[in-house]
């Protein structure tokens, strides 16, 4: 397998991620970011299968383009991410350090609450 057919399979891998991107359904989100690592392992493991004649100008183009390429997609991932997780929020609010032994001192998350014991005189 040539350098330029490899590149063009990674970008073949890429144009099958982007429509599941935009499903929007949990499972093709996972399949897609599988697909991804695939694509971004393959292209790590290209500068080790192929002599550095193979890197021509066009080829080296090529690698930039699926790279910048990678980092859009991974941006739209994050998005997706940071939306999921603001709606998510939404649905289920963080509950507040009060609970059952009073407020704790420490900010929302810094170390769990320590339990109070009350002793009864008698």
């Amino acid at each position: 397998m040539q350098l330029h057919e490899a590149l063009v399979q990674i970008d073949g891998l890429l144009d099958l991620t982007a429509p599941l991107l935009t499903e929007g359904s949990p499972e093709a989100i996972e399949q897609a970011m599988q697909q991804l690592r695939d694509s971004m392992a393959a292209f790590v493991q290209l500068a080790q299968r192929f002599e550095a004649s193979a890197f021509t100008p066009e080829n080296v183009t090529h690698m930039q383009r699926i790279s910048d390429r990678l980092g859009q997609i991974r941006a739209h991932i994050v998005k997706i991410g940071a939306i999921n997780a603001q709606q998510l929020q939404t649905l289920m609010p963080q509950q507040g350090s009060n609970h059952t032994y009073g407020a704790s001192k420490l900010p929302p998350g810094a170390a769990a609450s320590v339990a109070r014991l009350y002793h009864v005189s008698g």
